[in-house]
């Protein structure tokens, strides 16, 4: 996910120029990342937010839709064929284009904040800038927003871990009793049956699995073979499965009422995070003599599977 995709960058520079209008002087570096505002890369998410684990997945954000409340995808597919070349012309063949498409819904979210001039000067003694931290906190509800609806959906709309239209497995055993061999077959099953549906497209080829928190580090842990190497079971997926990445979620605990295991593609044909106008910050209005206030606001719509063939469960692990 690139950041000009999850920010209204102008407006966090906005905010900043108001900033200095009110006496509050700061630079870009900070509110968003603790790196330049134009870095891309997602491994510093990882850093400052380890749980978000969507926002990490590769899967990218479609800022499509503007103002739009409802947001439709279209999908074409080919149909008919060519027959033997004949002298009528009804006996040749007819090619034709059909569509599929999807709605979502975009839901809009505001939040604000505000402060006095005395609580800048408390902040200021603890070398804290006030404004600063107020916007890194706006960030961090809202990345865990995003994480949450990719994960989980929202109002009725539903995400990565709770798709009617992914095909799901049991697992052999629940991952207390589960061995290696069979934790390694219930795996690599399931990314074989996911490549196995999409017959190897590689548009909708599985390249990443994510799993609850606890198979992840039991994965990690139990020895698949111990009479003949030392590796465990996710050095054997990893080594079978170079093009994969395997990670954890705590969202993948329990997902109405069972664990879920996902593998699934993160090709933007196969599906895009929707989110048509990203974080947007206000810039800092002088309320009364000493009160200072902020808003900011996004417009999301969630995760948008563009063919259900491109993710698969396996769940009670």
């Amino acid at each position: 996910m690139k950041l000009k995709q999850l920010y209204n960058l102008a407006s966090f520079q906005a905010f900043l120029d108001s900033g200095k209008k009110t006496g509050f002087a700061d630079s870009a570096s900070g509110i968003i990342l603790a790196r330049n505002l134009t870095a891309v890369d997602p491994k510093i998410f990882e850093k400052k937010f380890p749980e978000l684990t969507f926002v990490n997945s590769g899967i990218q954000v479609n800022n499509a839709g503007g103002y739009a409340r409802r947001i439709q995808s279209l999908r074409l597919i080919d149909q008919g064929g060519f027959t033997d070349a004949g002298d009528d012309v009804a006996n040749k063949g007819k090619i034709s284009l059909a569509g599929e498409d999807s709605h979502l819904k975009v839901f809009v979210k505001e939040a604000f904040s505000k402060w006095t001039d005395d609580e800048i000067e408390e902040a200021a003694l603890q070398n804290i800038n006030l404004p600063q931290s107020l916007l890194s906190a706006h960030n961090r509800i809202y990345m865990r927003m995003v994480d949450s609806i990719g994960f989980l959906g929202h109002n009725g709309q539903t995400g990565l871990l709770n798709n009617a239209g992914f095909i799901a497995t049991g697992a052999t055993a629940p991952i207390a009793t589960a061995t290696a061999q069979e934790l390694y077959d219930d795996l690599s099953g399931l990314i074989q049956d996911q490549w196995n549906a999409v017959y190897n497209t590689p548009e909708y080829m599985a390249n990443r699995v994510v799993m609850p928190t606890d198979v992840y580090n039991m994965i990690g842990a139990k020895i698949l073979n111990s009479a003949a190497s030392s590796a465990t079971v996710l050095k054997a997926l990893q080594d079978n499965y170079p093009g994969v990445v395997f990670s954890a979620t705590p969202r993948a605990d329990s997902v109405g009422g069972t664990s879920k295991t996902v593998a699934f593609s993160t090709n933007e044909e196969a599906m895009v995070m929707r989110i048509p106008i990203p974080l947007t910050i206000g810039e800092i209005v002088k309320i009364g003599s000493f009160d200072y206030h902020v808003d900011s606001k996004f417009r999301i719509a969630g995760l948008d599977v563009l063919d259900p063939q491109s993710g698969r469960y396996v769940t009670g692990l």
